[in-house]
């Protein structure tokens, strides 16, 4: 008898076969039982330990030994034709079977049941990536690490581990990873895990913790899930500092194991771009990026000088490049630098960032941040789409390239993708305050107050959700509420001077002129010089009819020639066109638009490319040079262009603004009814703010003044505001 043939009458083979299916499910009871029990990594090691030294052992018994009816004995010791080996081999086909089914069951159970079932939260953007709604994908959120150490100052350490965790996983394509700042908001709060998880949409969470001490570190992680608390992996790292990146890698690939995904090539090699540096240049960026999260002024400047500390020491290091890129973007949009200042050290910076690495989405979105800053709006949207492109699921890239075609006038596309990223980042309130403004801005007031409310929760000292809250009240025309949103706001930013320049136009709206004068005192206080407290001091000397101071101050601002905001060098020209006009000197009120839109004046009219931008201005120019040159017919030529351009408003101007627009190129015209009839259009779309200056103290409308229905329009408005002036009081707690 062969070899062969004498391990198959053994039963060897079978034994074998059994063993291993045996050993498989002890393996898998094992994986699933130490996490519930709590147990540490190494036990599963060496259960696979003994396992693999027993088999041996088993082969060696069933090729040595005999069952038979006396008992177990030596193979040697057996009569041939007594020998019961192939009943033994019977029950071992019966019992292999069994074992078979059992497996198969497991398979079924694992696949049906113990995995989390997950629902992808696909973007506009995204059901463009290829993404089907059919396709499975693990979700995971990384709570932030509590700092363990001593120095309570490290936790701008913990704080930057877990964001570059989140970073990493983000780059595993089967995860679905909850954003940075939806994780943040649940900082320093003891919520049930399963309560996080529901609100941030997430199967697992990945927590832990981190004690620094000099150049020793220790982390411990632990994922787990959700729906019953379990752990499905936790372990704990004692390293030198400089093993840092080391052990986020390993982290990374840990929880990808225990949610059972297998790390394809495309995975593997957006893993090793994860960029690492000289531990000192790292710990001055994670410091940085705390400046940078927090947001304020004094914290976005000390972001600054951090972030270009970190590049002394590696100028190589491409995230601090980029933190300190949006740390400009950010001071630019405060107004504490101008926008030719971000441009100009943000740009070249940006471009050795893009030449290394061309496919890095947040790289890419700020370049598109930057071009929309320049005027290139058709470079900043192609850089937009590349970065969401590469990656679909950026909330910030869907916010912001939302909110760009939303200000472009593409407003429903543009919601739609705010939606987008809001549903990915719940608790951003970046997200949530572009949500709550371009709500507020297309009258949808209760979606507004909701965003804005969610702000307020998540940031109770900001004054970012008290300012929403008074914006989707301002844009339903209630003025009242409007004030007492800004006035909270204040409270919590008194030294916003933009915010206090607002307040005077309020109450000058609300007819409390001595009331307007105290809060331009307080914006002169702290932002003279200023376009937005410029602004409403003006409007503060036309309010008493001072319009001879009103005059000097525009003519002294138009010639500083500095930066405007929210259109205020076109406010500045509206106001030297109607003081100069009201004496007749039309010529002279043109000088200011010959200097700034010399086409206008030039044959043949060449309109430039951006002029919808212009059509505010074009209708000034076009009313001057109707009451200074009556028989030019320059001013029909710009009011056809107007025209065309007349539904063209940014949503922020206001849906009442394409009617005032057609009003004021009707009353031009000489059609005095329909001008009316426009006006009255805006009234019932809650048109109020701005409805004074422009009735009273605009060259082109003042030509109405002897009209009823133009007296009775500001009887209206006088009525309106007289009732909202008693509702403010009382809002404010004012005795009057």
């Amino acid at each position: 008898m062969s070899f062969i043939n004498e391990l198959k009458r053994r039963n060897v083979f079978k034994v074998a076969a059994a063993y291993a299916i045996v050993g498989w499910l002890i393996m898998q009871a094992g994986e699933v039982m130490s996490p519930a029990l709590n147990l540490p990594g190494w036990v599963n090691s060496m259960l696979a330990f003994f396992l693999i030294l027993g088999f041996p052992l088993a082969m060696f018994f069933a090729w040595a030994f005999e069952m038979t009816p006396e008992g177990i004995k030596k193979e040697k010791d057996v009569d041939r034709s007594q020998s019961m080996t192939s009943v033994t081999g019977q029950r071992l086909n019966y019992t292999i079977i069994a074992l078979l089914v059992a497996t198969l069951g497991y398979f079924a159970v694992d696949k049906f049941v113990l995995q989390p079932q997950t629902t992808d939260v696909s973007s506009p953007v995204a059901s463009d990536s290829g993404d089907t709604p059919g396709d499975n994908f693990q979700t995971i959120a990384v709570l932030p690490f509590i700092n363990m150490s001593e120095d309570a100052s490290n936790e701008y350490f913990s704080d930057g581990l877990t964001e570059e965790l989140l970073n990493i996983l983000a780059k595993i394509k089967e995860l679905r990873v909850a954003g940075r700042t939806s994780s943040f908001a649940f900082k320093g709060k003891n919520d049930d895990l399963r309560i996080i998880g529901e609100k941030l949409n997430v199967s697992t969470i990945l927590e832990g913790s981190v004690r620094k001490a000099g150049k020793r570190v220790r982390i411990t992680a632990q994922l787990i899930n959700v729906e019953d608390g379990y752990h499905l992996w936790s372990e704990t790292y004692d390293r030198d500092l400089d093993d840092i990146f080391a052990i986020q890698d390993e982290i990374a690939r840990k929880v990808a194991a225990a949610l059972r995904i297998t790390l394809l090539g495309e995975d593997e090699a957006r893993l090793e771009q994860v960029a690492s540096t000289d531990i000192s240049a790292y710990d001055t960026y994670l410091q940085a990026m705390q400046g940078l999260h927090e947001g304020g002024y004094v914290s976005l400047n000390n972001a600054t000088e951090k972030f270009q500390q970190a590049l002394a020491l590696d100028p190589a290091f491409a995230p601090a490049k980029l933190g300190l890129i949006a740390t400009w973007y950010k001071l630019a949009q405060t107004g504490a630098i101008t926008r030719a200042e971000a441009l100009r050290q943000g740009l070249p910076l940006l471009e050795t960032v893009l030449a290394e690495q061309p496919d890095n989405s947040e790289a890419r979105i700020q370049l598109a941040l930057l071009l929309v800053y320049q005027g290139n709006f058709q470079a900043a949207e192609a850089a937009f789409l590349a970065a969401l492109d590469a990656d679909p699921r950026n909330a910030t890239g869907l916010q912001e390239f939302g909110r760009y075609l939303f200000d472009r006038g593409q407003t429903e596309r543009g919601m739609q993708l705010i939606d987008a990223a809001l549903e990915i980042e719940p608790y951003d309130t970046q997200v949530l305050w572009d949500h709550c403004q371009t709500n507020a801005y297309t009258q949808n007031v209760e979606a507004s107050l909701s965003s804005c409310t969610r702000i307020r929760e998540l940031l109770p000292n900001s004054p970012t959700g008290w300012y929403g809250w008074a914006l989707a009240h301002l844009y339903d025309g209630d003025i009242a509420r409007a004030a007492k949103g800004y006035a909270d706001a204040i409270e919590r930013d008194p030294d916003d001077y933009e915010m206090l320049s607002a307040m005077t136009r309020f109450w000058l709206h609300l007819g409390d002129v001595g009331r307007a004068e105290q809060w331009q005192q307080r914006a002169d206080a702290i932002g003279a010089g200023q376009p937005v407290p410029i602004w409403s001091r003006i409007s503060l000397y036309q309010y008493r009819e001072q319009h001879h101071l009103a005059l000097k101050l525009a003519q002294q601002s138009l010639d500083r020639q500095i930066e405007g905001r929210f259109g205020s060098n076109s406010g500045l020209r509206q106001t030297l066109a109607f003081e100069l006009g009201r004496t007749g000197a039309y010529q002279t009120a043109l000088k200011p638009y010959q200097q700034s839109f010399a086409w206008v004046f030039e044959t043949p009219l060449d309109p430039p490319a951006n002029v919808s931008t212009q059509v505010n201005d074009i209708l000034q120019i076009a009313a001057l040079l109707k009451l200074a040159e009556p028989l030019s017919e320059r001013p029909a030529e710009l009011l056809e262009i107007a025209e065309q351009h007349a539904d063209q408003y940014p949503p922020g101007a206001g849906i009442w603004t394409a009617d005032i627009t057609r009003a004021a190129i009707a009353t031009i015209r000489g059609q005095t009814q329909t001008a009316l009839e426009l006006l009255n259009s805006a009234w019932d779309k809650k048109w109020r703010i701005t409805l004074p200056e422009i009735l009273l103290n605009d060259v082109i409308f003042t030509q109405l003044a002897g009209e009823p229905g133009y007296q009775y329009l500001l009887a209206r408005f006088d009525a309106e505001m007289e009732r909202q002036r008693k509702v403010a009081y009382e809002l404010m707690g004012i005795v009057k």
